[in-house]
């Protein structure tokens, strides 16, 4: 892919997401995700739990809430997370749902705050 291309793509999210995030929740919006980054040792380990040639890596979005937040290791900014979106990588053969925990990784570094 282009850069060009990669930054419309960048800018028509962030466009939507703050035109969403302002009509739902009006003065108390939040600065919405734009990137997540996860450390090349912690996508090793996914692919490591796939088949070579079938194997690869799934990525589901979230949200975090109440309940969920507490899978962040940021407990002073915890509550900076509450309804943040975030990319959860799930190690996956053919596109397959995970089977078990250790396939599942969340925690990257969320952008803002952590850019």
């Amino acid at each position: 892919m282009d850069l060009e291309k990669f930054d419309i793509l960048k800018r028509n999210y962030e466009k939507f997401i703050q035109e969403a995030e302002k009509a739902i929740n009006q003065e108390s919006a939040k600065q919405q995700t734009r990137s997540v980054w996860f450390d090349r040792h912690t996508i090793e380990k996914l692919l490591a739990q796939t088949d070579p040639k079938q194997g690869g890596i799934k990525i589901y979005l979230g949200m975090y809430d109440e309940h969920t937040v507490s899978e962040r290791d940021d407990a002073e900014r915890v509550t900076d997370y509450i309804g943040k979106l975030t990319v959860i990588l799930t190690a996956s053969n053919e596109n397959r749902d995970p089977g078990q925990e250790t396939m599942i990784v969340n925690g990257g570094k969320v952008c803002p705050p952590d850019c």
